[in-house]
């Protein structure tokens, strides 16, 4: 039985062909009815659609836009137009994007139904046995097997496949296409592909998945395209693109984020240990993982600490840290993540101090940072540490280039032109957050080594006047 969804934004028109066509002498059925190309979207997305009869002029989105959506998302439906006027250049465009006929509405009077319904369901065979291969979304919610291909990056990645495996493919989402009834010599060409792309830059991961027969087509989609959005960040292995992933594994309700204290989560990794330490540091990647943040997340807290790493540790990088716009997976920024542990480390440390030494720099640098707002002398912080006073200041300055002093005034300064520039906090507030609590002395300081007052600098956008 062929399944139809009428789409015309009067309806009066969408009644008149349900109640008097004679659908199924010609072996269909109206399934589903919308008055604009949106919600006709939402229709398929729910239900089996293998003809739709729309109408061009409609508000919201127009019988055009909906023909491309639904050539991009479902080439397998078959499209009639559906016009008041023969307006000629809509009705060429039409048929440009594959519609296979055109229906004037007023010639429905004049011509009979049976000869309508007739030429639609003859160019639909005609159709059919062109593309020589059964329609793939009949499949979907009965499919013991489902084959995915994820582009990683899908804003960025072409999915060039093999014209054979290409026209039996549907589009879920951008970057996911499906397979509902794969041979095996055909999902094996599919993982020898994926496995070479890595070789051209192009990440995919081939997912099958399997056990999702008991569910509608909605929901399958909705699984598919949730775990393009989550679980495939953390499950992508390069060496391994190809993936099984069970029904039940994915079936499961997911859990909701249980409200993680992000700057908890931000401390911890401002506060020197995991460079300090192979063990806190590898535990902390690994907690980091189970709690399973969503990519975005996880991304922007990243950025956001990189910008204080790159302040904290400046005295001792040869170039900043710099973090990509865009981390495909676990994998590639677990590696990320080790190289700038490495680059705090070991670049530009004195070699002749030793690991012990130079850790305890570190350490007195993160506990600076954090503490600026607090009176800590250079003893203070030694003792913190575990260093004699004295040698303290000695290591500081040979690993660090300046003295103690030096630094926690650069770094004050450093933070209150960043308030300076993005709050609107007055001048006393700033000075205590920046551990002067003296307004006009930290304004005195401020001027000897930016030039001019805090007033000056806030007002001028960051210019020297």
């Amino acid at each position: 039985m062929i399944k139809v969804l009428i789409v015309d934004d009067e309806k009066i028109v969408r009644k008149g062909l349900i109640s008097f066509m004679p659908w199924q002498d010609f072996g269909m059925t109206v399934v589903g009815e919308a008055n604009n190309g949106e919600n006709a979207l939402q229709f398929i997305e729910s239900n089996k659609v293998d003809l739709l009869l729309t109408d061009l002029s409609m508000p919201v989105m127009s019988g055009i836009e909906l023909m491309r959506e639904v050539n991009r998302k479902y080439p397998h439906i078959q499209i009639v137009v559906l016009t008041l006027h023969q307006n000629f250049e809509y009705v060429q465009e039409a048929l440009r994007l594959g519609a296979i006929d055109y229906i004037a509405k007023t010639e429905l009077e004049k011509e009979q139904f049976e000869d309508v319904l007739g030429r639609i369901a003859s160019l639909m065979e005609q159709k059919n046995l062109l593309k020589g291969s059964p329609d793939p979304q009949d499949d979907l919610d009965d499919s013991e097997e489902l084959v995915v291909l994820y582009a990683l990056n899908p804003q960025s990645d072409e999915l060039k496949l093999d014209a054979h495996l290409s026209n039996r493919a549907l589009e879920a989402d951008a970057g996911i296409m499906y397979w509902t009834d794969i041979k095996a010599q055909d999902k094996q060409v599919l993982k020898e592909w994926v496995a070479n792309a890595a070789n051209s830059n192009l990440e995919c991961a081939l997912i099958s998945f399997q056990g999702l027969n008991n569910l509608n087509r909605k929901s399958i989609l909705q699984i598919l395209r949730s775990y393009q959005k989550s679980n495939l960040f953390y499950h992508y292995d390069p060496l391994k693109p190809y993936k099984i992933v069970q029904g039940e594994e994915i079936i499961k309700k997911e859990k909701p984020e249980n409200g993680h204290d992000m700057n908890e989560i931000k401390d911890r990794w401002l506060s020197g240990e995991w460079i300090r330490q192979d063990q806190v540091f590898e535990l902390m990647l690994s907690q980091l993982k189970s709690l399973r943040l969503p990519p975005i997340r996880l991304t922007r807290i990243f950025f956001s600490i990189t910008d204080e790493w790159n302040r904290l540790y400046q005295q001792i990088l040869p170039a900043p840290i710099v973090m990509e716009d865009f981390i495909s997976s676990w994998v590639q920024f677990e590696i990320w993540l080790r190289d700038t542990r490495e680059k705090i480390t070991k670049m530009n440390l004195k070699s002749h101090f030793s690991v012990e030494i130079q850790n305890s720099i570190i350490q007195a640098m993160c506990i600076a940072q954090q503490k600026m707002d607090q009176s800590l002398t250079a003893g203070d912080i030694a003792k913190m540490v575990n260093m004699s006073s004295s040698y303290f200041s000695q290591c500081f300055k040979e690993i660090v280039g300046k003295t103690y002093t030096d630094y926690l005034r650069d770094i004050r300064m450093d933070r209150a032109k960043e308030y300076l520039r993005n709050t609107s906090k007055t001048i006393q507030w700033i000075a205590e957050q920046v551990g002067y609590m003296d307004e006009k002395y930290f304004s005195r300081l401020f001027r000897e080594h930016i030039g001019v007052l805090p007033s000056e600098y806030r007002q001028t956008g960051s210019k020297p006047i």
